[in-house]
């Protein structure tokens, strides 16, 4: 289908053939920039800063980009909506397709004068849902993947239906409610001229060849005997990570070679018939980004504890042994459901991935925890504390989803191996454990790079941050009520940080919005400068602005101390230090609150 075509198509203009050609002039000039090594002429064409840093970012590694399609989806006389991408090459095309999403979109144009220019990128899942997917999968161990998958979408865009897919999938089926439909695919991102409509079947076929580069195994290797694609390797469509909007239902039908197992990280069952191995598997609740795992050396085994299904997919030699990993699971999981309740999932999968060698508890996949070719310690006191694999069996209770995402994802978990730990160890072991993260959160280099609610690619800042969120509101609220708190938040079907609010403000009997929005939407940790001027101490935050409490502990003359605790809420506050004769102060004396002081 021609370009003119296509934008009459989907824009239903007979007008606008000069500004066309004025935009199109537009965008072949963003192409040509975006290939070229020239930061000053990119940023004078794309204005908004998010994409001139990933720009720069790309020049800097010295990563060559190629240049993908663009055509008109909207157009009025003053405005208008252009599809835009692009693709950087760096050898694995996951990786490629994940970061050409920080590029390829939807932007809106803005004339001006006789031009044309960028003004906004336009969220592509912003009003559009993916319902449901029922994906029938062919895995050729070694080649790659055949794909037949049947998406159940609402599109309530005027600007069509998109999503991420990886960009070498060989497309060869794009319909919608049983027609050919026009569509665009290039630079990681699938475009499909979709009308305004409820519940409409888009049906994709597909084929991916795998890379099996031993060297780069990260987000998806195909080798003869073990093989993976991660979700991050994009072999389904979905919009984001953290996306409320295609939570979706799965329904999964895979064969292969009957010798391979295979794991597609939601709860499933296998049979064999003759030389094929088939796998049935289905989301427990709405979900998103699914992974597959093989290994021809495998041996599964199955364990119940109370209602949940624990499968091991690894081999016979794998560490730790099977019935340590179960024990220490069992263990997890009452502690954590006592205090919690039950977790949202009744099946949990432990996958080996071999590729790349090596030790740790890689990432939690849905129902699935990947372990690399030996697994890890699972709880450790010294030198830093970690419940490094009781933190992603505690993923299991919470499905997040929209901004701050990974606040309640890996925030939460990471606060949950603090109570793992004191379980073990007692609460001794708490106070080193949130200062190994006060610390990891300083020298991490996340101090005013990004805040909690845009972590939706997980750079890590939610980890540290996060957990100590929950401890703040725990000290405050109680153990008690904030596992009250979350009881009911874990059971609601509506798990977003507005919700997680509503829900904590509840069992505080008070607002909590004021105390937790400035910890999601900072950048920062608070900075306080703490100074006695005649009969008081003055407690200034210096930086952004926090609510939050801190105990200051006074040490009297006469060897006494007495304990005051202010709830911080303004640019500078005072505590009245006139009937007693003050030899000095310490602020936060038993670590419970995040924050800088400054130094005098």
């Amino acid at each position: 289908m021609t370009f003119a075509l296509l934008t009459s198509v989907i824009t239903g203009y007979g007008q606008g053939i000069k500004h066309n050609i004025k935009i199109e002039q537009a965008l072949a000039a963003i192409d040509t920039a975006f290939v070229k090594n020239d930061t000053a002429r990119f940023n004078q064409l794309m204005p908004l800063e998010e994409i001139q840093n990933y720009y720069a970012e790309l020049v800097q590694k010295n990563i060559s980009r190629k240049a993908g399609a663009h055509q008109v989806l909207r157009i009025s006389k003053e405005s208008a909506f252009i599809l835009l991408t692009g693709l950087p090459i760096s050898g694995n095309s996951g990786d490629e397709t994940n970061s050409a999403l920080h590029y390829s979109g939807i932007y809106l144009l803005k004339k001006n004068g006789t031009n044309w220019q960028i003004a906004d990128r336009i969220a592509f899942d912003r009003l559009n849902q993916i319902i449901s997917q029922h994906i029938g999968l062919e895995v050729k161990p070694g080649e790659g993947m055949a794909v037949n998958d049947t998406l159940t979408i609402n599109v309530k865009d005027r600007n069509g239906f998109a999503v991420r897919l990886n960009h070498r999938a060989g497309l060869s089926i794009v319909s919608l409610n049983g027609q050919k439909v026009p569509y665009s695919f290039d630079g990681g991102l699938l475009w499909v001229a979709a009308p305004l409509k409820q519940q409409q079947q888009l049906l994709l076929r597909y084929s991916l060849q795998v890379e099996s580069d031993d060297k780069n195994v990260n987000s998806g290797y195909f080798g003869a005997t073990y093989g993976h694609v991660r979700n991050q390797y994009c072999w389904h469509p979905f919009f984001s990570y953290s996306s409320p909007n295609d939570r979706a239902e799965f329904v999964v039908h895979c064969s292969l070679p009957v010798d391979y197992p295979l794991s597609t990280s939601l709860p499933q069952t296998d049979r064999t018939s003759g030389k094929l191995r088939f796998i049935a598997a289905r989301s427990e609740n709405p979900t998103f980004a699914l992974s597959l795992y093989y290994d021809k050396g495998w041996q599964v085994s199955r364990q119940q504890k109370d209602n949940t299904n624990l499968v091991i997919y690894a081999t016979k030699d794998f560490e730790p042994a099977r019935d340590t990993l179960y024990r220490y699971f069992a263990e997890t999981s009452d502690i954590l459901s006592d205090r919690f309740g039950p977790a949202r999932s009744t099946y949990l999968g432990i996958v080996q991935d071999r590729s790349g060698g090596g030790n740790g508890w890689k990432n939690r996949s849905n129902n699935t925890i990947i372990s690399a070719a030996k697994g890890s310690y699972l709880i450790v006191n010294t030198p830093r504390p970690r419940a490094i694999f009781g933190h992603e069996v505690a993923h299991g209770w919470t499905t997040p989803s929209g901004p701050a995402a990974n606040f309640l994802s890996e925030g939460w978990a990471t606060y949950c191996e603090s109570y793992l730990l004191a379980k073990r160890y007692t609460d001794t072991i708490i106070k080193p454990f949130f200062a190994s993260q006060r610390s990891n959160y300083l020298t991490g280099g996340y101090e005013g790079k990004t805040n909690l609610n845009n972590d939706y690619n997980n750079s890590g800042v939610s980890y540290g941050k996060g957990a100590w969120i929950f401890y703040m509101l725990e000290k405050q609220l109680g153990r008690e009520r904030l596992g009250a708190a979350m009881r009911v938040f874990i059971r609601s079907n509506q798990q977003d940080v507005n919700n997680f609010i509503r829900v904590v403000s509840r069992e505080a009997g008070e607002d909590m919005a004021p105390m937790i929005r400035p910890w999601l939407e900072n950048k920062t940790i608070p900075l306080l400068s703490i100074r006695q001027q005649d009969q008081r101490l003055i407690v200034r935050q210096e930086g952004d602005l926090f609510v939050f409490p801190l105990s200051i502990s006074l040490k009297l003359k006469n060897g006494s101390y007495a304990n005051k605790v202010i709830m911080i809420n303004s640019r500078e506050q005072s505590i009245d230090v006139s009937k007693i004769d003050l030899e000095s102060y310490q602020a936060d004396p038993y670590a419970e609150s995040l924050f800088q002081l400054k130094e005098k």
